[in-house]
This record gives C-alpha cells, sequence and structure tokens, in this order.
C-alpha cells in the first residue's frame, strides 16, 4: 500500500528481465504490504517474454509504481543502479524479482531502524519458495559472510537470533539511503559517468560483495533481523545454474571481479594474500573446465587481460575509498 501524498521512507528497486510471472508475484506481495510509505520502482532490463506489455498495462498502472524501460539487457549493477538512482526513500532496498516479502515486512523494519539509529543496513530472514508447492518453512539464508575467494556464503547457525554481522542477504537488503549514497562510486570514477551504487563494470557476479566492503569500510553497521522474513525462489532467474556451466563471457568476469574487489576494497596484508589466492584462481578454473567444459577452458585466462584492462580506473577507485571516512551526519 502507498501513500502518494507522503514523502516514501522505503524504496524499492525490483529488476526484471525476462522473469515476467516472478515480477507479477513480487509486485503483489509489494502491493500487500501494510508499511504505508513506500515506493516502488520496477526497471526492465530489455526484456522480450511480455514483461514490456505488462509493465505498459493497465494492471501495472493501477499500482501508482515507477518504471524503467531499458532497450537492452544492462546487467544487474547497472539496471539496479538505474533505479537506485531515482529513488528518493530514507531507506533503499535492491530486490531481486524472485523474492516476495512477508505482508508485514517494512512495518517490522521500521521498528527495528527506529530501535537502533545507527543501523545502516537490515537484513531478513529468507526462506525458501518452491515453484512447484509454493512457500516453504525451510531455511534458505540468514546474512552473509566474505569467503577467501571474495563470494559470499551464508551462515545458517543460529537462523532465529537477532544479531550485528558482516552484511545482509544479498536477495533483499535494506540501506540508509544516505550511507549507500556516501559509499557510491563518483560520476568521475565510474565507468557511466554516472554515480554507481554498484560498480557497473561487474555487470552480474561480485557486485554485492564489493558494495558491502566499501560500507563496512566506512562504518556501515548491519542488523540480521529474523522478524523480518521473505521467501525467496532459489536462483529463480538462473535455473540452478553452476559456475561453470555459465558463458564464457561470465566465467571470465567472475574472476576479473573478485580481482577488482580485492585490490579497491583490502589494505595491507589481507590484501596481497587475497589477491595472490585470486590470482592463481583462474588457472584452476581453466584446468577443471579442460574436462567439465572443454570450450570454455579459455574463458578463465581470459580474467587476467579485462582486469589489465580496468586496471588504471581500480586503483584510482582504491586511492579514493581508502581516503573515505564514515559519515558525521546520518539521517
Amino acid at each position: 500500500m502507498t501513500d502518494a501524498s507522503a514523502e516514501p521512507f522505503f524504496s524499492v528497486v525490483v529488476l526484471n528481465w525476462n522473469t515476467l510471472e516472478l515480477l507479477k508475484r513480487n509486485l503483489a506481495a509489494l502491493k500487500a504490504q501494510s508499511y504505508p510509505s513506500l515506493e516502488v520502482i520496477v526497471v526492465d532490463n530489455g526484456s522480450v517474454d511480455g514483461s514490456v506489455d505488462y509493465l505498459n498495462g493497465d494492471e501495472f498502472k493501477s499500482f501508482g509504481y515507477k518504471r524503467v524501460m531499458l532497450s537492452a539487457n544492462t546487467g544487474f549493477a547497472a539496471g539496479m543502479n538505474e533505479g537506485l538512482r531515482i529513488s528518493s526513500g530514507n531507506w533503499l532496498m535492491p530486490l531481486n524479482v524472485d523474492v516476495f516479502l512477508a505482508p508485514d515486512f517494512f512495518e517490522k523494519a521500521s521498528v527495528k531502524i527506529k530501535a537502533d539509529p545507527g543501523v545502516t543496513m537490515l537484513g531478513p530472514l529468507i526462506y525458501r519458495y518452491d515453484k512447484e508447492s509454493g512457500p516453504t518453512e525451510e531455511v534458505l539464508c540468514t546474512y552473509v559472510v566474505p569467503t577467501p575467494f571474495l563470494s559470499l556464503a551464508t551462515d545458517l547457525t543460529e537462523p532465529f537470533a537477532e544479531k550485528f554481522v558482516f552484511a545482509p542477504g544479498g536477495c533483499a537488503p535494506l540501506f540508509m539511503a544516505s550511507e549507500l549514497k556516501w559509499a557510491a562510486i563518483p560520476a568521475e570514477l565510474s565507468a557511466s559517468g554516472k554515480t554507481e551504487y554498484y560498480d557497473e563494470r561487474y555487470f552480474a557476479y561480485g557486485e554485492d560483495i564489493d558494495l558491502y566492503l566499501r560500507l563496512n569500510a566506512i562504518g556501515g553497521k548491519a542488523l540480521y533481523a529474523p522478524s523480518l522474513k521473505c521467501h525467496h525462489v532459489h536462483s529463480g532467474s538462473q535455473s540452478g545454474v553452476r559456475w561453470y556451466e555459465k558463458s564464457a563471457d561470465t566465467i571470465t568476469r567472475l574472476g576479473a571481479n573478485a580481482l577488482d574487489t580485492c585490490l579497491k576494497n583490502l589494505r595491507g596484508f589481507g590484501c596481497f594474500k587475497t589477491f595472490i589466492l585470486l590470482f592463481l584462481a583462474p588457472l584452476g578454473r581453466s584446468l577443471y573446465l579442460l574436462f567439465r567444459a572443454p570450450s570454455k577452458f579459455i574463458a578463465p585466462l581470459k580474467t587476467y587481460a579485462l582486469f589489465g584492462k580496468r586496471l588504471s580506473r581500480t586503483k584510482k577507485m582504491r586511492a579514493y575509498f581508502a581516503n573515505l571516512k564514515p559519515q558525521t551526519n546520518q539521517s
């Protein structure tokens, strides 16, 4: 439910690419929210599955939601940034299209935020949504922790215990808008020439941990709150594709994105040892693909060329974020 006369407290950006049925369910859950101050922005990434007709149709118009129509698939990072840049809420949520929020999600989120004004990130308890049987009580994700290869892993040891954590699960995180803007890549350093919250050079994969590391470096405070609930169709937009089944271009980007994240965000010996691990990883992936998917065994080795192509801008970002201090005034 949205009160159009009020400044929204929460803004939600939903990115859609050829996932019309998931989008409809996602928007239905947003429409059912009990919290009145909510802005919803749908960004379509050049869909060809009927999503464009739906977003131009009367049913969507009746919601009163905003839409951004892109002519081609610009990737997760760029697509989400398009919506985040025009969001006006005090708190922003980049929401995966295959996530369905409980009706009281934002009502309970507002309580948590008011209880601790120092919180700058908020994350929910995420249950699995089965495509055949619907919502389940199987805990799929709680909060995330970084792995040695600079990806993200879920900690499921205490799913019902509220605690401060590294970062919320990436499919339904909430960010204080002022903190997110402070940690953004400025236009003069970005690939797009615009302010970027997610690094658009990444296209997809790894942009979330890069953002989380930047937010933590400037003093971000993440609360995992299991009273906030949602259901997630795990890999709903990817159909459970494993890394070696992805396209050759994606495999190349996986390695380059991790190297960029390391050099941009880590300092001292931690940066050195992680960089060495990430630099050697494409060699191992290439050997693995020789047996698993021989036609793509060169793809990991192209990581080095892509990383080198980006290196000059990555070094400038490293210098910028090394000198970025925590905000003194949060709102």
